[in-house]
């Protein structure tokens, strides 16, 4: 937990793209079993370093880390940043903030490539930032 009251910062694992993350069917929409993995993952590390479920709105930082390749650089592929982040603002919910409806600033940002990727990303209260 950051010195902020109502702000935590966690890194996740490299999360999964959007397209893997969902499936649709003639009988509906449903979360595969990646995608359950990666939320309880996500829930657990956040809990771990101190989040709070807010109740107000809610400003996210997300820095996407890439894959960083054999030779120490930046793997060239990568996932969208925007479905990176929807994966992770998913996952964060009922942990970080009742539903992510409640984000009224969001930032997304590429950062530095780490072994095996990674996504770095801050939720704070609203109010603590405006």
């Amino acid at each position: 937990m950051s010195g902020v009251r109502g702000e935590v910062t966690v890194l996740l694992p490299y999360p999964p793209s959007a397209n893997r993350y969902i499936r649709r069917t003639a009988r509906g929409c449903y979360r595969t079993a990646e995608a359950d993995r990666y939320r309880a993952t996500a829930m657990a590390l956040a809990i771990s370093n101190g989040a709070i479920c807010l109740h107000g709105p809610v400003v996210v930082i997300a820095t996407l880390l890439p894959k960083m390749t054999k030779k120490g650089a930046a793997s060239k592929t990568r996932i969208d940043i925007d479905n990176g982040v929807k994966v992770a603002c998913d996952a964060l919910q009922g942990v970080c903030y009742k539903n992510d409806s409640q984000i009224v600033r969001l930032t997304i940002q590429i950062g530095e490539a780490v072994p095996g990727g990674g996504l770095r990303i801050s939720v704070s209260d609203a109010a603590s930032i405006f």
